[in-house]
């Protein structure tokens, strides 16, 4: 089948998930092609596709704004005659079921976090389809009256390469093979520098905990983290705040800075915010000994397969999707999750509990408990096979395939 991809195309969560479905696709034997939609105009980076790297790719369009207008599908379909289209967390409804009038078949996915019970009609109008990722979106569907076939997710064999040299990271031994080291600190009267922001500064050695924190968003719990692993008093950790924007600097720096009530300035703690290539964000993500990772709520936690990848133990809370990937003591520790508020589309919030996870950091001080975990991640990917990924969308393409033109995702009400 010819299959196109309408979503973001740089280095986020969205774009990734397209980027690698479009590689299951290709895998497949189909022919694929990508309407990529810019970055709004307000956005850190406005009006950004990438074009480098792993993105440099055929076949790729750039939308002529975030709001996709009916020209550009009109035009893009003109020219590449699609049998069916893939959106990922996109809301131009009418746009879509104008696309899905005209013949092409049409499926859609939304994080569970945005979509929200007045999207229910007008997706259903849109997608022969709207389909889900994680359990936890596919019940979320389910309760909004839309029967949602699942392509679980895996980890994607772009990942295994560096997982190789995560091999050699120890679990169990303490030195620093396979982590690169880590780069000098400048001189302090260098203009514009702060410690807080240039990898290297505090310890050369020990055991890196990465916390990936991406665009900074509600959903990380930037004081949570920083607060709890302050309060673990042992020279040998070190923690890696990982971004890839300059949100909520004035936060961290306070964090980090420390006070009256929270102590000194502690020189643990690095901050990483360049947006870094894809595979040295990998590299330097697979020279962690643990991901540390709580989150106020995820959509897909791509991360977390990453981690799992590589073969690491995660830290994060026991709400879903995070406990569909993390199995407490067996790749890594759950620690409780605090009730705290809603997501825009009413779904539950939760932060960690801070002693929980100053508990879980200070347990994986221990190389025993690290390396019996890194075992348990390296079976979790197995389990978590690309294979099954594949097989999954390989599924749902044919039963749109066999379905009729506008038949419409079931409604269970």
């Amino acid at each position: 089948m010819r299959i196109g991809i309408v979503a973001y195309w740089f280095n986020r969560g969205q774009g990734v998930v397209a980027r690698q479905l479009r590689s299951a696709l290709d895998s497949l034997g189909h022919e694929t092609f990508v309407l990529a939609r810019p970055t709004r105009e307000t956005n850190i980076r406005p009006s950004w596709v990438d074009r480098e790297g792993v993105w440099a790719q055929p076949g790729v369009t750039a939308a002529s704004g975030y709001e996709i207008p009916w020209g550009d599908y009109a035009a893009w379909a003109e020219a590449n005659s699609p049998d069916l289209v893939l959106w990922d967390q996109n809301y131009g409804f009418e746009e879509i079921a104008r696309l899905r009038a005209s013949g092409v078949r049409t499926a859609g996915r939304f994080v569970w976090e945005q979509f929200s019970p007045e999207h229910v009609g007008p997706a259903l109008e849109a997608f022969d389809a709207v389909y889900s990722l994680t359990a936890c979106e596919r019940d979320r569907y389910r309760e909004l009256g839309i029967d949602s076939p699942r392509v679980r997710w895996g980890v994607h064999p772009e990942l295994h390469a560096p997982s190789a040299s995560s091999a050699s990271r120890p679990g169990a031994a303490g030195s620093r093979a396979g982590r690169p080291e880590p780069r000098p600190a400048p001189d302090a009267g260098t203009p514009g520098s702060e410690a807080e922001d240039v990898p290297g500064i505090g310890p050369s050695d020990g055991i890196c905990f990465l916390f990936p924190g991406g665009f900074l968003s509600r959903r990380k719990p930037i004081a949570d983290v920083i607060e709890a692993f302050r309060a673990v008093e042992d020279e040998r950790i070190r923690l890696v705040l990982k971004a890839q924007v300059e949100r909520r600097r004035r936060e961290v720096r306070r964090l980090l800075r420390g006070g009256r009530l929270i102590g000194g300035r502690d020189r643990r703690i690095e901050v990483v915010r360049a947006d870094l290539p894809t595979d040295e964000y990998l590299r330097l993500f697979a020279s962690a000994d643990v991901c540390l990772a709580p989150s106020r709520w995820e959509g897909l936690g791509l991360h977390l397969y990453e981690a799992t990848a590589f073969g690491m133990p995660i830290i994060t809370n026991d709400n879903p999707p995070m406990n569909e990937i993390v199995a407490d003591g067996v790749n890594g520790l759950l620690v409780p999750g605090i009730p705290d508020g809603e997501a825009r589309s009413g779904i539950p919030a939760f932060r960690p509990d801070r002693a929980a996870l100053s508990e879980a950091i200070e347990r994986l001080t221990d190389p025993a408990t690290r390396s019996a975990l890194a075992e348990g991640a390296r079976r979790r990917r197995e389990e978590l096979s690309w294979e099954t990924t594949v097989a999954d969308l390989d599924r749902l393409i044919g039963s749109l395939a066999a379905g009729p033109a506008i038949a419409g995702p079931r409604s269970g009400g």
